[in-house]
């Protein structure tokens, strides 16, 4: 039975376009810049190792469709391909592999927000500040601490930056942030886990987003835009009798130069 499971390939990357969407914006060097399309290109040569038959991004499945277009239009060669790491390992690893379409798994609730603020606030009105340390060194990073940020990755490789984004150590340091955040509250109130849960209420709809795209057999490269959806959505496959997950010598192995 195991052999006809889809398996499914996790990949988390940083958000190379600079949107500014997550509460910690990463601020990526120029990825349509000659050098790095070099290591990108290295990239999808071991990723396409993997053999995809279907590649998954983090784009809501209600806009797929529009997302699919400009698929199409790329392949047809009229599309120009932005900086977005959609773009740049989504489409170029779908186009490799000769995929008609592309697949999106993200989810969110834009009536209920996940609300971060609410648990930082109560924990600074109460004292529980050591719950919310890595939001707190967030909004404290001084200007030359971002550039220092910046130039660390500046003058790492694509495929380095994949490699430690995918690391397990990198994986159980994000979990550790939820972690700490839910246990900000008192008594019969449970602020932290309330937000924590919003946020892995997400993570798990993506985990079932993905359940639907697969059929038995298919490969599949989960390509999200930050780390931090990692440690749950790996954890979900990995324990359902729906999945197989690859390990992290994949990772490796597959973004690793021979």
């Amino acid at each position: 039975m195991t052999n006809h499971l889809p398996t499914v390939l996790l990949v988390g990357t940083g958000h190379w376009g600079n949107p500014g969407l997550d509460y910690k914006s990463v601020a990526f060097d120029d990825m349509l810049a000659p050098g790095r399309q070099r290591e990108i290109a290295e990239c999808l040569e071991h990723l396409a190792r993997f053999a995809p038959t279907k590649v998954a991004l983090e784009i809501m499945p209600d806009q797929a469709e529009a997302w699919n277009t400009e698929y199409r239009a790329y392949r047809h060669g009229t599309f120009a391909l932005t900086a977005n790491e959609q773009h740049q390992l989504g489409f170029r690893l779908a186009a490799m592999a000769g995929h008609e379409r592309i697949y999106g798994i993200d989810w969110h609730d834009l009536d209920h927000p996940i609300g971060w603020e609410r648990a930082i606030t109560f924990a600074q009105e109460h004292g529980q500040d050591q719950h919310i340390a890595f939001f707190t060194h967030m909004a404290q990073e001084s200007e030359q601490q971002k550039a220092a940020e910046h130039e660390r990755i500046r003058k790492e490789s694509v495929r380095e930056q994949l490699l430690g984004t995918n690391a397990p150590g990198a994986m159980a340091d994000s979990h550790r942030v939820y972690m700490d955040l839910a246990q900000v509250g008192e008594g019969s109130t449970y602020i932290g886990a309330e937000v924590v849960l919003r946020w892995y209420e997400r993570n798990m709809m993506m985990f079932v987003n993905v359940s639907r795209a697969p059929h038995p057999g298919v490969l599949i490269p989960l390509l999200t835009g930050s780390a931090r959806h990692l440690p749950r959505t790996r954890t979900s496959p990995l324990q359902s009798a729906m999945h197989q997950r690859v390990g992290q010598r994949w990772h490796s192995a597959v973004l690793t130069s021979v």
